[in-house]
């Protein structure tokens, strides 16, 4: 009897009709729906995102080593574009943010909760950064800005802040592009050493 016990035991684990296996089963295939099921919002900031990534790196080599080079772009329009994805980039957050706080059947952790202010904290920093960075240009002229050295320290300030942004969401950016999140610290180390190498462009241009 003793062997029929056991077979009937192991049939029933195969079935999926223990208790704990049963149960982590039903979780497992439902998490994996969810995923499936993730809300496009979240992609589609990614790669809003991606490309606000871009552009800031490009505005600013061309701001600075461009610059240095003696080169400058006709393509304003650019900035106003870049703006628009700024814009269209927080909009989406808004919608992201609000799913994941009322995911009622995955709500966030503590821990996701601080790391969602600190982002949106950042971001917020970001772009009041950038607005001044704007006004300034529109006001006395990027050609009288050039040579300023409290122009040239602006900058820097500017460059700090968006490697914190980036720093602190690389993790949420690489997850919302589906890459393997284990790249976040090669990402990290990118960006701060771009970030660096205009931010000390912007200074010697200010000579």
């Amino acid at each position: 009897m003793a062997p029929m016990r056991e077979r009937a035991h192991r049939a029933s684990i195969g079935m999926g009709t223990s208790p704990h296996r049963g149960v982590c089963g039903s979780k497992c295939q439902h998490r994996k729906r969810g995923d499936m099921q993730r809300p496009t919002a979240r992609f589609v900031n990614g790669v809003i995102s991606a490309i606000i990534v871009v552009f800031f790196i490009v505005h600013g080599m061309l701001g600075s080593f461009g610059v240095l080079a003696g080169f400058t772009s006709p393509f304003s329009w650019l900035v106003w574009l870049g703006m628009a994805l700024v814009v269209a980039h927080i909009l989406v957050s808004i919608i992201t943010s609000y799913q994941q706080m009322t995911d009622a059947e995955f709500p966030p952790s503590a821990r996701k909760k601080r790391h969602l202010v600190l982002k949106w904290v950042t971001g917020g920093l970001l772009a009041i950064v950038a607005c001044a960075h704007i006004a300034a240009i529109n006001i006395y002229g990027a050609t009288a800005l050039q040579a300023s050295l409290s122009a040239a320290a602006f900058g820097v300030v500017l460059c700090a802040v968006l490697a914190i942004h980036l720093c602190v969401g690389s993790k949420s950016l690489l997850k919302d592009l589906e890459i393997d999140r284990r790249h976040k610290m090669a990402f990290r180390v990118v960006v701060c050493v771009v970030c660096a190498a205009i931010a000390i462009a912007l200074l010697v241009m200010a000579r």
